[in-house]
């Protein structure tokens, strides 16, 4: 028995070591879409079918023909492994997607929306390291939140509405700043935002977080699911910013039919 004990730790220790290495290398995604609402949102208004906050089946953001569950479900890498109904009301879906080829998990919730402000916020907060969410998948726990490797924002950019509560503030007031040692700490992570604007409306938020910016936009635009699925696709396979500009640009041209890669929409860096 003497003999044979030190080969047990052996093992223990590797199977340990290896569980830790794999777990360290998982990444994961979290997607948060506000449902495009024609009654509850400062939008031009869409069709009634697609423009009900209350109703992501049919919502232009979430389960039309390029809302993000209807378009990330024909997309073969991404097996979808859970869908949950929070208790919470404002959260109407989330999926948890697993990648086909790749240690990666994308956790999408569809967000009421009448509650946008919400959505705005919780982004907001993951994306300054707040608020980990924790979920059983796959029989091991991922952290999502402010724990995400990427956090990405679709939807009505609501930053751009005088109404918000956040414009009767003084500057200062108004957004998170985190301190430098905890901005050096979100130095590998990512924010995005597929709103109108967003460059503009989001850096004075993002900016003092430390956390990177991978698309921000321009000018008006359609945040529907081609554009994500090719910035994903593209930071998956490590390319550079301009390379994941290029595919973003490129994908949004060929939906909206234009001529050449929109470049003009998109770029990688926050305002200065």
């Amino acid at each position: 028995m003497n003999k044979i004990s030190p080969y047990l730790w052996l093992i223990s220790f590797l199977s340990f070591f290896l569980s830790f290495s794999c777990l360290a290398d998982t990444k994961v995604i979290h997607v948060l879409v506000a449902l495009c609402d024609n009654k509850y949102q400062g939008i031009a208004p869409v069709p009634a079918a697609i423009g009900n906050g209350q109703d992501p089946k049919n919502n232009l953001y979430w389960g039309a023909a390029y809302g993000f569950k209807t378009y990330f479900a024909k997309q073969k890498e991404w097996q979808v492994i859970q869908v949950n109904k929070p208790k919470d009301g404002k959260i109407l879906e989330e999926i948890i997607y697993k990648h086909q080829n790749q240690d990666v998990y994308l956790i999408a919730q569809a967000y009421d929306g009448k509650y946008i402000d919400d959505t705005v916020n919780d982004f907001i907060d993951y994306s300054a390291g707040k608020n980990s969410l924790s979920l059983s998948v796959d029989k091991k726990q991922i952290n999502a939140g402010g724990n995400a490797d990427l956090v990405v924002y679709i939807g009505h950019n609501a930053l751009m509405e005088t109404s918000s509560w956040r414009s009767y503030l003084p500057g200062s007031w108004r957004w998170i700043t985190l301190s430098k040692t905890q901005q050096e700490k979100q130095k590998s992570r990512y924010a995005a935002v597929f709103a109108c604007k967003s460059q503009k409306y989001f850096t004075p938020p993002l900016s003092h977080l430390g956390i990177n910016p991978l698309i921000l936009t321009l000018h008006r635009m359609a945040p529907e699911a081609y554009s994500i699925h090719a910035m994903i696709n593209s930071w998956l396979d490590g390319e550079s910013k301009d390379e994941i500009r290029l595919k973003v640009a490129s994908a949004y041209s060929q939906y909206q039919k234009l001529s050449q890669p929109a470049l003009h929409i998109f770029t990688t860096e926050y305002s200065q």
